[in-house]
C-alpha cells in the first residue's frame, strides 16, 4: 500500500470516520494505534511490524528502569548507580541504533548465515525492512536521551508509547518526532472541526500535486538523461538542476501529505520544511530543510560533542583566538553531517556527500573573518537584492554538484558523471530539441517549468508570511471550492499515470 494508492485514501478515509465517531470516549489512540499496526503490515510484513513491537518494548521497560535508577534516594544513588543508568542507556542505544545498522549494512550477512545454516539443513527467513526505520529508532534514542537526562519522565502506558513509536502517517515519511511533542497528544481528546480538516485536505492536495504533476514528470526526464551515455556537458547539469528539484517537490510534497493526514486528526507535527529553495548559504539550507533531523542532530549529536570537556580542552590549546572558539562547532559539524550523509544511504559516496556539506558548514565557521574581510574590500552590501539572488544561486549551485554524490551508485560513478559533465560546454543540447527525446514532449516540458516557477513563488510568498491555505479559506465558498475542483482535476489530468509511466513511490517513504 502506497501513500499515493486509492487504497491508502480509502484507509485514510475509513480511520478518520472511526477515529471522530469515538471522539467523546478514551479511544481514539487505539483506533490510531490499530491503524498503524495495519500499515505497517500492509507496507512491509507481519515479522518487520512484530520486530518494531519488540524494539519498542525493550525501549519502554528500559526507560521505566533507567528512570527507576535515577529517583533512586532522591536522585542521590551514587557512581554505582549512575553508572547504570549510562549502561542502560548505551544497551537501548546499542538495540535501537544497531537495528537501524543491521538493516543499512550489516543486512547482506543474512545471506552468509543463510549459507552456513543450509548445509545443516536449517532455513532462515529474511526479515524485511520495517517501514520507516530510519524515522523512528531516532526518536527512541532521542527518548532514552532525554529520561537519563532527566528532561522528561518514561512513559507508564506501553499501548500509548507503541501508538507514539508507530503513528501511521510518520512512519511512512518522517518527519522525526520527538516523545515530548508527540506524545502527549495522544492522551488528548480530538473533537472534530470541519475548517481543520478543510486546512488538512488542502495541504494533502497541494503534497499530491508536488508529486505526482512535478516530481514523476521531472524523474522521467531525469532517468532518461542519466541512462543516456552519450549525454555530457550542460545537458548533465541541467539533469542534476532537475532532480534537485525533484526531490524538494517529493520529499516536501510526502511531508505535506503526512502533515494535511495528521492536521485533519488534530495532531501536530514538527515542521520538515521552511522555503529551503530561498535559502543564502549551505548552513540556512540545512536549517531550512528536513528541520527534524536538524534539530535530532542539533540536540543530540552536536551539542554533546561541541560542548564536551575534552572537546573544549583540546580547543583550548589553539593560538589563534578566533580558531579556538571555532573548533569545537567545526569538528562538531564535521561529525554530524557524516553521520547525516550516512543516514540517506551506504557507500563511500554517501561519506563524502555528508564530508562535502560539511566542508561548506564548518568552512563558514572557520573563515567567518576571511569572508567579512573580502565583503569590507569588495565594498559588498550584503542587504542589496542583487547579493541576496546571487548567494541563492551560489547555495543552489553548490547543492547541484551535492546531489551527484547521492544520485550516483558510488565514487566511481561520481567521478564518471562529473567527467562527462565537464568534458562539453557547448549548450546547444538544451536549445535545439534534445531534451524532448528523453521521454516529454515540449508540452509536458512547458508544464513542468511552470510548475516549477509556482513552487517557487510559493516558496518565496510563504517566506514572505503570505500563506495561501489561510487565505483561501478567507474566500466565499463557492471561489474555494472552484480551487479545490481545480486542483484535484490538475493532478487526475496532468499527473504522470497509465502503461508508459512508473509512478514511482516517495523517495523517502522508504527509509
Amino acid at each position: 500500500m502506497s501513500i499515493k494508492s486509492l487504497s491508502f485514501l480509502l484507509f485514510v478515509f475509513v480511520v478518520f470516520c472511526i477515529y471522530y465517531a469515538v471522539q467523546k470516549t478514551n479511544l481514539q489512540k487505539f483506533v490510531i494505534l490499530a491503524a498503524s499496526i495495519v500499515c505497517m503490515v500492509s507496507m512491509s510484513s507481519v515479522a518487520a511490524t512484530a520486530l518494531v513491537g519488540v524494539l519498542a518494548l525493550c525501549v519502554y521497560g528500559i526507560a521505566l528502569r533507567m528512570e527507576a535508577l535515577i529517583q533512586r534516594n532522591g536522585g542521590t544513588g551514587g557512581q554505582k548507580t549512575k553508572n547504570q543508568g549510562r549502561g542502560l542507556l548505551f544497551f537501548g542505544a546499542f538495540l535501537d541504533i544497531g537495528l537501524l545498522l543491521y538493516f543499512k549494512f550489516f543486512q547482506n550477512t543474512y545471506h552468509l548465515l543463510q549459507d552456513c545454516f543450509a548445509t545443516k539443513n536449517i532455513t532462515l527467513a529474511e526479515l524485511v525492512v520495517p517501514i520507516g526505520l530510519s524515522y523512528y529508532t531516532l526518536a527512541l534514542y532521542g527518548y532514552l536521551s532525554d529520561i537519563y537526562h532527566k528532561k522528561c519522565p518514561a512513559e507508564k502506558n506501553f499501548l500509548l508509547f507503541l501508538t507514539y513509536v508507530t503513528y501511521f502517517p510518520a512512519i511512512i515519511e518522517g518527519p522525526i518526532n520527538l516523545y515530548q511533542k508527540l506524545a502527549p497528544q495522544f492522551r488528548e481528546r480530538h473533537s472534530f472541526d470541519g475548517n481543520r480538516v478543510v486546512m488538512g485536505l488542502q495541504r494533502c492536495l497541494w503534497g499530491y500535486f508536488k508529486k505526482v504533476v512535478i516530481a514523476d514528470r521531472i524523474g522521467i526526464l531525469v532517468m532518461g538523461i542519466l541512462q543516456d551515455d552519450t549525454a555530457v556537458g550542460p545537458l548533465l547539469f541541467y539533469a542534476m538542476v532537475l532532480y534537485s528539484f525533484q526531490i524538494y517537490t517529493d520529499f516536501s510534497g510526502g511531508i505535506d501529505v503526512i502533515m494535511g493526514i495528521s492536521e485533519m486528526l488534530d495532531i501536530r507535527l514538527t515542521e520538515n520544511f521552511r522555503s529551503p529553495l530561498v535559502s543564502g548559504s549551505v548552513t540556512e539550507y540545512w536549517a531550512r530543510w528536513h528541520i527534524s533531523l536538524g534539530v535530532f542532530m542539533e540536540k543530540y549529536i552536536y551539542y554533546p560533542i561541541a560542548l564536551n570537556r575534552k572537546v573544549m580542552k583540546v580547543s583550548k590549546k589553539i593560538p589563534n583566538k578566533y580558531l579556538s572558539k571555532a573548533f569545537s562547532s567545526a569538528l562538531a559539524s564535521f561529525i554530524v553531517f557524516i553521520i547525516v550523509g550516512i543516514w540517506h544511504g551506504t557507500g563511500w559516496n554517501y561519506v563524502v556527500y555528508g564530508l562535502y556539506q560539511a566542508a561548506f558548514v564548518a568552512g563558514a565557521v572557520l573563515l567567518a573573518p576571511v569572508y567579512k574581510k573580502m565583503k569590507s574590500a569588495l565594498h559588498v552590501d550584503d542587504k542589496t537584492l542583487k547579493w541576496k539572488i546571487f548567494t541563492i544561486l551560489r547555495t543552489f549551485t553548490i547543492l547541484v554538484f551535492g546531489r551527484i554524490l547521492i544520485k550516483s551508485a558510488d565514487m566511481y560513478q561520481v567521478g564518471e558523471l562529473l567527467q562527462r559533465m565537464f568534458a562539453d560546454a557547448n549548450p546547444h543540447a538544451l536549445f535545439d530539441g534534445t531534451i524532448y527525446q528523453y521521454g516529454l514532449d515540449y508540452k509536458n516540458v512547458f508544464l513542468l517549468y511552470a510548475c516549477i516557477v509556482l513552487v517557487i513563488i510559493v516558496d518565496i510568498l510563504h517566506e514572505k508570511g503570505v500563506h495561501f491555505r489561510e487565505l483561501l479559506m478567507r474566500q466565499g465558498i463557492v471561489f474555494r471550492y472552484a480551487v479545490y475542483y481545480a486542483a484535484v482535476f490538475s493532478i487526475i489530468v496532468f499527473g504522470i499515470y497509465g502503461p508508459e509511466f512508473h509512478s514511482a513511490d516517495f523517495i523517502y517513504q522508504a527509509f
